[in-house]
């Protein structure tokens, strides 16, 4: 959780920026702007994802003494960690929504990882796969949840900003 509330601290940091942007309709610097975080929010989350299951081990006996406990919980971790690169997706994406004033495509995000496409997705797994389906649960809900961000940006916010109406005018 604590590398999820860091990518969300960066996410939402890019708020102003790209809400006055978006308000300025000065798309050529939104476009930028929104390139520079998600790739940086997408390396952070990669780099934290992989400090995290390398370190696993040694982090989860910090917080645990018994050796079962600190077993179990190494896979856990790292399969919270799988997702990462998903968490920093959605977060850039859900951020970029509530800038430009597309409410919709926030909520649908937000009640999405944690909710609806998280609950089908543990129902799911745990019948299929059991222990490993539900410790796998979040990393695939998260990915899905990427997937419907990656479609909501395209069909909500990308063709705005790539149409000509809305192309700065030259002074």
């Amino acid at each position: 959780m604590i590398a999820v509330l860091v990518l969300v601290g960066f996410a939402f940091g890019a708020q102003p920026l790209v809400g006055y942007n978006y308000g300025a309709k000065n798309f050529l610097r939104l476009k930028k702007i929104l390139r520079f975080c998600y790739g940086f929010e997408c390396s952070l989350a990669v780099v934290l994802a992989c400090v995290l299951s390398l370190f696993a081990p040694s982090l989860m006996s910090l917080f645990m003494q018994e050796e079962k406990i600190i077993e179990l919980g190494i896979p856990m971790l790292r399969m919270q960690q799988a997702g990462m690169l998903f968490v920093a997706v959605v977060l850039v994406t859900t951020c970029t929504f509530q800038s430009a004033g597309k409410a919709w495509g926030a909520f649908f995000l937000s009640v999405s990882r944690q909710g609806v496409i998280f609950a089908a997705v543990i129902f799911t797994a745990s019948h299929a796969a059991g222990y490993i389906g539900v410790i796998c649960s979040q990393a695939i809900a998260d990915a899905l949840t990427a997937v419907l961000a990656v479609v909501l940006f395209w069909r909500g916010l990308y063709r705005e900003l790539e149409s000509e109406a809305f192309v700065p005018k030259n002074p």
